[in-house]
């Protein structure tokens, strides 16, 4: 589809759609760290950011060497939008560089879940988990911005 076939009230009911997925998603993921934090399972907390930022990274790296979207249709459909409107380089462009940053992470994130000392480790839910939920209200201010603007 070339820029000028896309229906924008499409892409907006599409975006707005993906931001529910997102936000039904991070929820899950607020309760299984609510969870694993009351129970003191610091080990298995990191270990779970060790694995979704693992697969992150995987999904990153095959849509760059293929070309493929993965996810679900509407994302799939949201992210040829995207490519199209910034045009081939630019969307490469950011994906390395998405790439780029989501791999130092992991390794980070990998490094300190076999250094950390989980016997005296303390995760204070959920005062602890409020840099979670700022970033997961900036986010969604930031997308609702994003398909305002379309």
């Amino acid at each position: 589809m070339g820029e000028t076939e896309w229906d924008i009230e499409e892409v907006k009911h599409l975006k707005t759609k993906q931001l529910i997925q997102f936000n039904l998603l991070m929820l899950l993921l607020f309760v299984l760290i609510g969870y694993f934090a009351e129970n003191r399972n610091v080990l298995v907390l990191y270990g779970m950011f060790c694995v979704l930022l693992w697969i992150i990274v995987a999904g990153t790296l095959y849509i760059l060497t293929t070309g493929k979207f993965v996810g679900t249709k509407t994302n799939r459909r949201v992210q040829e939008f995207d490519r199209t409107q910034l045009g081939e380089k630019r969307w490469k462009r950011r994906r390395i560089i998405e790439l780029l940053f989501m791999s130092l992470l992991s390794i980070i994130v990998t490094v300190l879940t076999f250094v950390e000392d989980y016997e005296t480790a303390i995760f204070n839910f959920p005062i602890d988990a409020f840099p979670f939920m700022g970033a997961w209200l900036g986010l969604n201010i930031g997308e609702m911005i994003r398909i305002h603007n379309l």
